[in-house]
């Protein structure tokens, strides 16, 4: 990634950080014993890494910003801060005293299904991975955690209230819930899209039909062509 004619342009998110970058890649050259896998084979190496990618996004999502609500009333930290995944809605809305509230109980029951289903689904899919093998659930879990992360921070956002639309050390609660909000849109983009795990999952774990594949054997560099030709 260092080595001349290799450009990495960081892309600015809607949350003020960077975790994705535009690589623009000029005449670069690579060592021979740099290379990974079987030659012009590239795809099949990527596929596993992305992967273990997934399997990751689809266990662990990042939490609050530091100077949010205090870890004990979030949920288990975990490396690096508390999961978004872990936190805790029940004590917010203790908090908040909307606790009472059908609606809100019924939301934040409907998250925890949720987040108990999706770690079932890991442990499924962590075991085919030990024995090595790519598993389409790690498609699942992924997808999965993306909707629980965007359903997880409604339903913060509507036990904080107004507040939620503030940000900053001055409305830590309201930060949070703003912030999770935002960020959830990292899991539906990274390792992936959404839409992406949607054509795996329907394809590979539920044996639809596969989409026509006019390009599988072309470069990409002439997609564009070969499709406008077809």
């Amino acid at each position: 990634m260092r080595q001349p004619g290799v450009e990495v342009r960081p892309l600015k998110q809607i949350t003020g950080e960077s975790h994705f970058n535009e690589v623009f890649i000029t005449d670069a050259r690579v060592p021979a014993e740099n290379l990974v896998g079987d030659l012009n084979n590239g795809w099949r190496v990527l596929q596993t890494a992305l992967a273990y990618e997934r399997s990751v996004m689809g266990d662990v999502a990042r939490g609050p910003r530091p100077g949010g609500r205090p870890a004990a009333e979030m949920g288990e930290p975990s490396e690096g801060g508390v999961s978004a995944a872990d936190v805790d809605l029940v004590a917010i809305a203790r908090t908040y005293g909307r606790n009472a509230d059908p609606v809100i109980r019924q939301a934040i029951n409907r998250v925890y299904e949720l987040r108990a289903v999706n770690r079932w689904n890991a442990r499924r899919a962590k075991a085919q991975l030990e024995q090595g093998t790519s598993s389409p659930i790690l498609s699942l879990g992924k997808l999965a955690m993306s909707g629980i992360l965007h359903q997880g921070a409604k339903v913060q956002g509507d036990i904080v209230g107004a507040e939620a639309l503030l940000e900053g050390p001055d409305h830590p609660d309201g930060d949070a819930a703003n912030f999770l909000a935002l960020n959830a849109y990292f899991t539906s983009i990274g390792g992936g899209t959404a839409q992406i795990q949607r054509n795996i999952v329907g394809e590979r774990v539920l044996g639809l039909p596969k989409e026509p594949e006019v390009d599988r054997d072309v470069p990409f560099r002439d997609v564009t062509k070969a499709s406008v030709r077809r």
